[in-house]
C-alpha cells in the first residue's frame, strides 16, 4: 500500500464509509452522514474516495433524487487488504 492510501484510511470516517457500503451495497448519503457524523466531513470524505476511484456516486430519478454511493472493485480490493491486514496484525 502507498502512503497516499494509508493517508486516506487513517482519515476520519473514511473506514466507516467503507465498511457500511460493504455491508449494505449501497447507501444514501444521508446513511452515511449518521456514520461519520458530521456533514461537511461526509462530503469531502466522499468526494475524495470517489476521486480516488473507491465509491461510486449515483443520482436516483425518484422524485427527490436522493444520491446513492457504493463500492467499486477497487474499493472492495481496498477494504479486503484492510480486512487482512487487521486479522494479521490484530
Amino acid at each position: 500500500m502507498n502512503e497516499n492510501i494509508l493517508k486516506i484510511l487513517s482519515q476520519k470516517g473514511v473506514l466507516e464509509i467503507l465498511e457500511n457500503l460493504d455491508r449494505e451495497k449501497s447507501l444514501k448519503y444521508k446513511e452515511l452522514e449518521e456514520f461519520v457524523g458530521n456533514p461537511s466531513t461526509t462530503s469531502r470524505r466522499l468526494n475524495s474516495l470517489e476521486k480516488k476511484g473507491l465509491v461510486e456516486r449515483h443520482v436516483s430519478s425518484e422524485k427527490y433524487r436522493p444520491v446513492y454511493y457504493s463500492l467499486t472493485d477497487k474499493g472492495r480490493k481496498l477494504l479486503f487488504l484492510v480486512k487482512e491486514m487487521r486479522e494479521s496484525y490484530g
